[in-house]
């Protein structure tokens, strides 16, 4: 049986133990992330979206745009809290390439992005995933974390599949970083949330990521 969890908010304190260079909250268990500084700014992103490749889905803003300074944690430390949307296509496709906007807080400087199966209403068998190193610094807009899935999966119209960021590697165990809010779309819908060794239903705010495929 699983638990059902509404929206996380909580009293946001000090992110204390993060040896961030940032002015950075985080509610009391570590589930969203808010920065306080001056954002940072970049002229050029590292990512266009892929030429005339179809949209298969995507919380993206116009122009790579997202929620510079708030977004849901992806942690290790203190037990490992990562999160998972599912995305359902509307016809059958290729996924050729996963963006997320993904932004590094602490630790080891990394993210593993993963498409997943559907297993009864929560992620399961991972389909591709690819470690991205280098993240850019949470607080600063708009660079992402891309996958350009050397194996493409195919995916079947009407059936559900997730989208995942997670910290799974050994070399993980110390990293702390945050899924930036999408600003496209703010509707809070069902998504995963993994913790104590288990993905558990919630209701999320959209981050921002798109997929993309033939």
């Amino acid at each position: 049986m699983y638990k059902t969890l509404g929206l996380l908010v909580a009293l946001l304190l000090p992110a204390a133990g993060l040896a961030a260079p940032h002015s950075i909250t985080l509610s009391r268990n570590g589930a969203m992330i808010l920065f306080h500084g001056t954002p940072g700014k970049r002229l050029v992103s590292n990512w266009n979206p892929p030429h005339r490749k179809p949209v298969i889905f995507s919380t993206m803003g116009p122009h790579n745009a997202y929620d510079c300074c708030s977004g849901w944690g992806i942690r290790n430390p203190g037990g490992s809290s990562w999160r998972a949307f599912p995305i359902t296509p509307t016809a059958d496709a290729t996924v050729t390439e996963i963006v997320e906007a993904i932004g590094y807080i602490d630790g080891t400087n990394s993210v593993t992005i993963a498409l997943m199966s559907d297993n009864g209403g929560l992620p399961g068998k991972v389909l591709q995933e690819k470690t991205i190193k280098n993240l850019d610094t949470f607080g600063n807009c708009c660079n992402v974390a891309v996958d350009k899935l050397k194996t493409p999966v195919q995916v079947t119209a009407g059936t559900t599949y997730w989208v995942a960021a997670l910290l799974p590697k050994q070399q993980q165990a110390s990293t702390d970083d945050a899924w930036n809010f999408s600003t496209e779309n703010q509707n809070s819908v069902p998504a995963a949330f993994y913790y104590a060794g288990s993905w558990i239903h919630v209701t999320s705010q959209y981050s921002a990521f798109a997929v993309y495929g033939n």
